[in-house]
């Protein structure tokens, strides 16, 4: 059915108005396909779904159109179907990529180009299924892009510098750049001076969780009054599409009864998060020295979105 405009109008997607007596405006005239189209739809879904036209009854369009649905799917209560578009607009689940990894692997097939290869799948919502075509996107040099794709958009890049994309001129690593519901980072493209691509892949997953352990030797921090002890850095690779919720587990241990921990043991110093990484410094107090046996730095890291 074809929209009808009122009688006399150039536009033909013009508004009906009303009459307005007080400023002289006179009403839309109304073309009696206006009337009769609409009707002639509506009675033509009710009688598909093969119910008798009745003028008592105004609920007929709604009956007809559950009636249809539960002929298409086998039946059932019709107030628990939704519909593909309704699903993908309300289910509150992020991206996720079909592939091991969870990334699609975008490569760069030459100078100044990014390329999003095909045949990958991912689900939208959680419940529509998207199969990747092949997208080259042009690249400029000494940037910072993020590859994003949208239901509307498609695969896009965003530059970092760009006003309207980072109106605040933030740092890439910050969480609102992250992936949402409908808005997936699928990388990070960084390029040089001669528009070559640094291309990081990142995992999209509704939930993820990730628990990585790392050993090390500890570095001695002294403050020449005796309150000496010893510091273990390092950092877990994540790479990951969203920026996670973290713990850290940490220990430092050594010989026998050498060194003695005094005061606190295992303190957390700092940590510093970003969807990419996590770097995590532990500090543990002593008051002898270290002895013979080197002491070993551990941190275990627990990370999940």
């Amino acid at each position: 059915m074809e929209y009808n405009a009122p009688y006399g109008s150039a536009d033909p997607n013009a508004p009906y108005i009303d009459r307005n007596t007080a400023a002289g405006t006179s009403g839309s005239r109304v073309p009696a396909a206006a009337i009769e189209h609409p009707q002639r739809e509506i009675a033509a879904v009710i009688a598909a779904a093969g119910i008798p036209a009745s003028k008592a009854d105004l609920t007929q369009l709604l009956q007809a159109i559950q009636q249809l649905i539960s002929a298409a799917t086998g039946g059932g209560d019709t107030s628990n179907f939704v519909l593909m578009p309704a699903a993908r607009a309300r289910l509150p689940i992020f991206p996720e990529v079909l592939t091991a990894d969870g990334r699609i692997p975008v490569v760069s097939p030459s100078t100044g180009q990014v390329r999003v290869p095909a045949g990958y799948d991912f689900l939208h919502r959680g419940i529509f299924n998207i199969t990747t075509a092949q997208v080259d996107l042009a690249t400029a040099a000494n940037k910072t892009y993020h590859l994003r794709w949208s239901p509307t958009g498609g695969f896009v890049l965003k530059d970092l510098a760009d006003a309207i994309y980072n109106p605040t001129a933030l740092s890439e690593v910050f969480a609102v750049f992250d992936s949402s519901y409908d808005d997936m980072l699928v990388a990070r493209v960084v390029t040089n001076g001669s528009n070559v691509p640094t291309i990081t892949n990142l995992t999209n997953r509704n939930r993820y969780a990730s628990d990585q352990t790392k050993t090390g030797t500890p570095v001695v921090v002294s403050t020449g009054t005796g309150n000496d002890g010893v510091q273990y850095t390092d950092s877990f690779t994540l790479n990951w599409a969203r920026t996670p919720q973290i713990a850290i587990v940490d220990g430092i241990s050594g010989q026998t009864l050498l060194p003695v921990l005094q005061g606190w043991a295992n303190r957390l110093m700092s940590k510093n998060v970003t969807r990419y990484s996590v770097t995590g410094v532990i500090q543990s107090d002593y008051d002898r020295d270290i002895g013979a046996t080197p002491l070993v730095g551990q941190m275990q890291l627990q990370a999940f979105i």
